[in-house]
């Protein structure tokens, strides 16, 4: 129960926060996509710099809780979904995170964008076997994680991952047209 209470709090305050520098907005999307206004990119690592060290902290703390289960790295498969995610990303303007929101705000397109996963979801699932399958298996890496190639606590690299990014999001403008003073 007090896990449901715990995801359910994390959920509201991203959704707030994902309104409030308004990821929520395929406007704001393409801006970033185009590097324009970086706040949704440096949003978006400060959530993965803060979520990596909570999630790898609170392992170390209550280890009955959480369960890491690393998905191998397949580099083709990877590339592609990426370049599909990408493209419906740029396209709709949305993640999957963002519909939530939008859906929230009442954005007609959001639903849309939704729909669009859902049906996707279904395509993948149905052309698994015949063509994501061998895919999968081209440079199939296996089970690893930068901190078991770099032989490092898993935590202790959550800290120096997470720091890179806030030193990087520190370092960038948030409109890049706009001089900064």
């Amino acid at each position: 129960m007090m896990i449901a209470i715990l995801s359910t709090l994390i959920g509201v305050a991203m959704g707030f926060f994902i309104q409030r520098v308004r990821a929520s907005s395929p406007a704001m999307i393409a801006k970033n996509l185009r590097l324009e206004n970086l706040t949704v990119i440096k949003f978006m690592a400060l959530t993965m710099a803060v979520g990596m060290v909570l999630v790898y902290g609170l392992s170390l703390v209550v280890p009955q809780i959480l369960h890491f289960d690393v998905k191998p790295t397949y580099v083709v498969g990877v590339l592609l979904g990426g370049l599909v995610f990408g493209v419906g990303f740029g396209i709709g303007g949305y993640c999957p995170g963002t519909c939530a929101v939008g859906i929230g705000e009442g954005r007609r397109d959001a639903i849309v964008a939704i729909l669009g996963g859902i049906v996707g979801a279904l395509v993948f699932t149905l052309v698994y076997t015949t063509l994501i399958d061998p895919i999968v298996k081209m440079m199939n890496l296996g089970k690893i994680t930068l901190a078991d190639v770099l032989h490092v606590n898993p935590f202790v690299m959550a800290l120096i991952v997470g720091a890179i990014f806030v030193a990087v999001i520190k370092m960038l403008p948030d409109n890049v047209g706009k001089r900064q003073q």
